[in-house]
């Protein structure tokens, strides 16, 4: 091991985006090897199972007929980086090494033990990973604060078709809604009280079911599908076509209010989740450029771009380059693909400014995950900066530095954390 791997083997980091649920429902619900699948469902599906297989409330197969199809499709899946996080996660945690259906039985009984555990997140989270806090999004700001910030979608406020969203967002904001204006200050109540709960960031999500091009309608177009949407009084909802205007007036009115707060804004861009997509994965509805009008008019937001843009790093790299409003957060990458997010490691290291770059978020709903990807994400960043200090590039100190930032430091600026930096 080099000193450069050694140093950031060691190093305490901040995680930059999970979904990791409280204990308290892991503990309730008695989650098992199943639950830990995650990502690799999606291959799984790829290969030709059903998404919904491993369910526990949509199947009622037995735990050894499931660890057989599992099993089944384990064969056909387990050369990707899905697979090998779980790999890494049970051996490295749970002493995994039968990998049959006596074994699989075993280790559920293992997990669901582990489930059951208080410190589980202490052991993992903190010991294990070396994660001093992650930013879950998990639609709470009711996380514990000893292991997690919350950070909030906002989709909600501007998913717009019908008068019951509407009315959903009258509740939780405590007023009345008869008008753009009150849905505007329902929003922005809103928003207020997650800011005083500990939010951190928000969140857009939207290129999971609706092109990231955001257009700038006004106020009379916006206010037109407001009236539309409030006078279906039998639930009719409208279509996204017809309800555009107002979701995109909305969003505008969700960036401004993040910049009042001083709330950095977490936007999803490039590959999509099967089990999260609602729009049959169109995959050019999450194209990073279609953000430029947004990040060409509010100089003052900052804006998190998230997931390398992959498949579209080439322009996304470009984009952070450019703008000073724009970051570049690695969150999920490292599992794609750690070869494409070596190139993206690489290129950002010689085109954009280090103070810019995030490089961690796991992006998992169960901490095992967690605690493989940042292996991982260690791994792939000691290999990076290895090879620009034999390169002559860097020297071993720059290289240590640029792993501060990138890992920790940087988010700690960013978010306005109250953790030391390195």
């Amino acid at each position: 091991m080099t000193e450069i791997t050694d140093y950031i083997d060691q190093m305490r980091i901040i995680d930059g985006h999970e979904h990791l649920i409280p204990l308290k429902d892991r503990k309730k619900n008695n989650h098992g090897f199943f639950d830990l699948l995650h990502y690799l469902k999606s291959d799984m599906t790829s290969a030709g199972l059903n998404l919904h297989y491993f369910d526990a409330s949509k199947n009622e197969d037995s735990i050894e007929k499931k660890a057989e199809v599992f099993l089944e499709f384990w064969e056909k899946t387990k050369n990707t980086t899905y697979a090998k996080m779980l790999k890494w996660a049970v051996e490295d945690l749970y002493g995994m090494k039968d990998w049959t259906i006596e074994g699989i039985c075993e280790l559920d009984k293992k997990v669901k033990q582990a489930s059951q555990d208080p410190d589980l997140y202490e052991r993992i989270l903190k010991e294990k990973a070396k994660i001093d806090v992650a930013f879950t999004l998990i639609f709470t700001t009711n996380v514990d604060f000893r292991y997690f910030r919350p950070v909030m979608w906002m989709d909600h406020t501007f998913r717009l078709h019908s008068r019951e969203q509407i009315q959903k967002l009258a509740k939780e904001s405590e007023r009345s809604i008869h008008s753009l204006d009150d849905l505007r200050a329902a929003v922005e109540k809103i928003m207020e009280k997650y800011v005083d709960e500990g939010m951190v960031a928000t969140k857009i999500g939207a290129a999971y079911w609706r092109s990231l091009n955001v257009e700038k309608p006004t106020y009379a177009e916006a206010e037109r599908v407001f009236n539309t949407i409030q006078s279906n009084y039998l639930k009719e909802s409208i279509s996204s076509e017809d309800a555009k205007p107002l979701q995109d007036f909305m969003i505008h009115e969700v960036i401004k209010n993040s910049i009042v707060n001083d709330m950095p804004i977490q936007i999803h861009t490039g590959h999509q989740e099967p089990s999260v997509s609602s729009n049959g994965n169109i995959l050019t509805n999450s194209r990073v450029t279609d953000l430029v009008p947004l990040l060409l008019e509010y100089y003052e937001a900052k804006f998190v771009l998230l997931h390398g843009g992959m498949p579209y790093h080439q322009e996304y790299l470009s984009i952070i380059k450019n703008f000073p409003n724009a970051y570049a957060d690695l969150t999920w990458c490292y599992i794609l693909s750690p070869t494409m997010t070596k190139q993206i490691l690489f290129q950002l290291i010689e085109m954009v400014p280090q103070s810019k770059i995030l490089g961690f978020g796991g992006d998992y709903s169960q901490v095992e995950g967690t605690y493989a990807h940042a292996k991982l994400a260690k791994k792939v960043m000691a290999e990076v900066l290895s090879e620009k200090i034999v390169q002559g590039e860097m020297t071993e100190k720059e290289a240590q530095g640029f792993a501060n930032l990138v890992f920790r430091n940087n988010l700690i600026e960013l978010y306005k954390l109250d953790f030391k930096k390195l």
